[in-house]
């Protein structure tokens, strides 16, 4: 049997093993859900990724082993380069045709060059999987002799010269789609410069990088005469350099392994670039063999060419996402406000907001646990009064599809009008609402029946909330969670249903956020729309939870805006997006193309659990901690253009344990000058989250199964009603916090005439002592209100709201 038939029926088994591991494809290269359907999507890893994978690695590797006899552990190299480049082709093929039937019937709405230039990026993913697993194969068909031969001689410095030819002129579009203009580009930000041929690296390191590649390439030619294996070396090159520079930044001295994702994600950079150098290299090495050495001084010609276009292009590059646009819309009510210092939350006057508050998932619906116990607590007006006397100024409201619409193209008056209702205490009590519709684990529906068997490793899901069963297209597929209920097989078959919008559901819940809008388009209170909570990255990752998702939130943003213009009063809400729940689990993920919605009022809303909850924490470990997930998100935020607001936080461990973490978060917070959301305010015994623990909630605090009231901890409950700028004129104005009191500094360019935007500057002070006024410079005090405490089983609560305001210039107050 021959080499390369032996590495690719290695590679067969391999593939086939994985998928029986993971059945989510989360990890694995194809994944295998099981319950085969007639849907293009299910058959395409298996009728165009595997094959291609299996033939472009048959085809690959009697090239790669075509030329002079080397030892085992070279051809297991090659055979391993080959390998993760055909892979990732592969990959390249069958994301796209997986869009396909979207474009076709009109229901994908996101730019085509984009969306191409992502499927092609994410094909690093699969290059990722195959470093590090593809080895198996290559070295199962590095121990058969290579008995092909023949191929012809080739060309090493023409096919460098004309390769780095065209990464120069690409330049300019390398730098928007790869690197730090990619779906993961502000993790450079983080630590070490970028090296990379793309102009967004500055010209020496364009350069540098365009020479290294040179180097490299021309000696893996001369070396095997492939320009598979030569394209393979200069990904593996980039990443070795970009690993380098890491170390030289004293990784180990972080409080954090952040050098794991951090290099993952270069690799996976890497590993896409590396399949782009090799579709360049291939067919020219196949125009140039045998043209000798003639073309030398030509091939040396357009070498140097080409590092000059690179540092021209690098010279005259802004990075992308960085420019600034100042929106100058207006509603009465929150906006996003686009300046040179960034994107921000605005009230009516353009005075910058900062949303603090809690999850309160009183109005949602889930799967009971237990009959006995209920899974939510009724929602009140004395909620909301107990939130403002903590401080709060915002609600995350949990709103159910399920509820929402119960039937299909069926809009439940009843519930819009307990929405309804919920605004108008919210509007009592001075607090924005964020209307949020919710799921985890997709719905209801996903629970295992009794009697489920599970193969080892799995466990029969329990029902959680969400989608209506309706919309709950799971095909029978294994109602077993594996790790968690987010790589549950059902779960993952019902999630990518949706994003392909099979039976019209996704459509369905489209109409739903415009039937929301159109009910409450016209309201103050309402600060914004959460799309939808966590999603899961389904079937197809990271197409699925990267382009289908962002598809979804363009369609839902074009309805809801369409809702919004037909009301008289209607004005455009914000509207909050999520990155996928990957983010939740790990502290990154990938974001969606810039270009995926021309409205400019968007807010990213990732949940950061960082030392909480995420996966690095079941083994001991902290990939991202508290500190760097905050200027993860931020940096997130700054590449999308779009204000940052954190949907979710929180820790779930006894109160002692809980406050150093908490005390490092909201000092995180505070110092970036944004604004989140705890989870959660009450919750039911029957609530999945916590059944069936003895305690249910996180901040107001239930004995279970008894369902008796404990009270709050105050040692929770001090941190998050803390002093707080709502809101102020001045967007850099800095709030600092020391024994002997509180002071507020900055500098306002605005004008003391313009009373509207001067008088909106807003503090909130918890205690029961009126705050005492110590000194003030170009600042005037407007009122001091009192805000009476909540229930007793709250704990020290209550407090005052300041507002004043600034006369224009520097200014400074100090209150005691």
């Amino acid at each position: 049997m021959s080499a390369a038939l032996r590495t690719s029926l290695a590679l067969a088994v391999l593939l086939a093993a994985c998928a029986a591991a993971d059945p989510s494809g989360l990890f694995a290269p194809i994944g295998w859900t099981g319950h085969p359907i007639a849907q293009w999507w299910w058959w395409a890893p298996y009728l165009v990724y595997a094959p291609l994978a299996l033939l472009g690695t048959y085809a690959a590797s009697r090239a790669v082993l075509a030329g002079p006899p080397v030892g085992w552990l070279r051809r297991v190299g090659r055979l391993w380069a080959a390998i993760v480049l055909v892979v990732a082709a592969a990959q390249v093929v069958c994301g796209a045709l997986l869009l396909l039937p979207l474009i076709w019937q009109q229901r994908y709405v996101l730019p085509l060059e984009s969306s191409a230039a992502f499927v092609f990026w994410s094909s690093g993913y699969a290059a990722v999987k195959m470093l590090l697993l593809g080895w198996l194969p290559a070295a199962v068909g590095a121990t058969a002799r290579p008995i092909d031969a023949g191929a012809q001689p080739a060309a090493p410095l023409p096919v460098v010269a004309g390769t780095l030819l065209l990464l120069a002129l690409l330049g300019s579009w390398l730098a928007t789609h790869w690197w730090q203009g990619s779906a993961l580009g502000y993790v450079y930000g983080q630590d070490g410069a970028l090296f990379a041929p793309s102009a967004a690296a500055g010209p020496l390191r364009s350069v540098l990088a365009l020479t290294l590649i040179a180097v490299v390439m021309w000696r893996a030619l001369r070396a095997s005469g492939s320009a598979l294996h030569a394209g393979a070396m200069a990904g593996l090159a980039l990443w070795l350099l970009q690993a380098a520079l890491w170390l030289l930044g004293r990784p180990w001295a972080a409080a954090d392994q952040w050098g794991v994702p951090a290099l993952v994600v270069r690799g996976l950079e890497a590993g896409s670039f590396a399949l782009l150098c090799a579709c360049i290299a291939v067919p020219l090495n196949a125009l140039l063999r045998n043209k000798g050495s003639r073309q030398r001084r030509a091939a040396l010609a357009v070498c140097a060419l080409a590092l000059l276009i690179a540092g021209l292009q690098a010279l005259r590059f802004e990075p992308p996402g960085l420019a600034a646009e100042v929106d100058a819309r207006t509603s009465p009510g929150l906006r996003v406000v686009h300046t040179p210092a960034g994107s921000m939350l605005a009230d009516p006057n353009g005075a910058r907001v900062i949303l603090r508050g809690i999850n309160v998932n009183q109005l949602g619906a889930y799967q009971p646990r237990d009959a006995g116990l209920p899974t939510v607590l009724p929602l009140t007006e004395q909620d909301f009064a107990d939130i403002a006397a903590l401080g709060m100024n915002v609600v995350r409201l949990t709103l159910s599809w399920s509820e929402l619409e119960p039937q299909p193209g069926q809009i439940s008056e009843a519930y819009l009008a307990r929405i309804a209702t919920a605004l108008d205490w919210a509007r009592a009590h001075r607090v924005y609402v964020v209307l949020d519709i919710h799921q985890d684990a997709w719905g209801m529906q996903v629970g295992a029946p009794p009697g489920t068997e599970c193969r080892p490793g799995s466990s029969p899901m329990v029902g959680w909330d969400g989608a209506p069963p309706w919309a709950t297209l799971s095909d029978g597929t294994a109602p077993c969670q594996f790790t968690g209920r987010d790589m549950a097989p059902n779960v993952s078959r019902a999630f990518q249903s949706f994003y392909m919008d099979r039976e019209g559901i996704q459509t369905r819940l489209v109409q739903a956020w415009g039937a929301l809008a159109k009910a409450f388009g016209a309201d103050p209170i309402v600060a914004g729309y959460d799309l939808l909570n966590e999603p899961n990255f389904a079937e197809t990752p990271p197409i699925a939870s990267t382009l289908l998702l962002a598809n979804f939130y363009a369609r839902s943003i074009a309805a809801i805006r369409e809702a919004e213009r037909s009301l008289p009063d209607g004005f455009s809400h914000p509207v909050f997006i999520e990155p996928s729940i990957f983010w939740s689990g790990f502290g990154i993920d990938n974001l969606p193309p810039r270009d995926f919605s021309s409205d400019r009022q968007i807010v990213f809303s990732p949940h950061l659990y960082n030392e909480s909850i995420t996966a690095d924490q079941d083994f001991g470990f902290t990939f991202v901690s508290i500190e760097r997930g905050v200027a993860l998100a931020e940096a997130a935020a700054r590449q999308l253009r779009m204000p940052l607001w954190i949907g979710e936080w929180g820790f779930f461990k006894p109160p002692g344990s809980e406050l150093p973490g908490l005390e490092r978060q909201v000092r995180a917070e505070d110092a970036a000058r944004i604004g989140s959301a705890f989870w959660a305010w009450k919750q039911g015994c029957g609530d999945p989250h916590v059944y069936p623990g003895k305690v249910a909630g996180n901040i107001r605090l239930w004995r279970c199964p008894e369902m008796e009231e404990i009270g709050s901890e105050p040692r929770i409950t001090g941190p998050l009603s803390r002093p707080l700028l709502r809101s102020s004129p001045d967007p850099l104005a800095l709030l600092r916090r020391d024994a002997a009191g509180i002071s507020l500094s900055g500098h306002w360019s605005g004008r003391a005439s313009d009373e509207a935007a001067a008088c909106a500057l807003e503090l909130w002070l918890p205690g029961e002592r009126a705050p005492q006024w110590q000194a003030g410079e170009g600042v005037r005090l407007a009122s001091v209100t009192r805000v009476a405490p909540g229930q007793a089983s709250l704990g020290p609560s209550g407090g005052w709201i300041l507002k004043a305001c600034l006369l224009g210039g520097p200014y400074r107050l100090r209150l005691s």
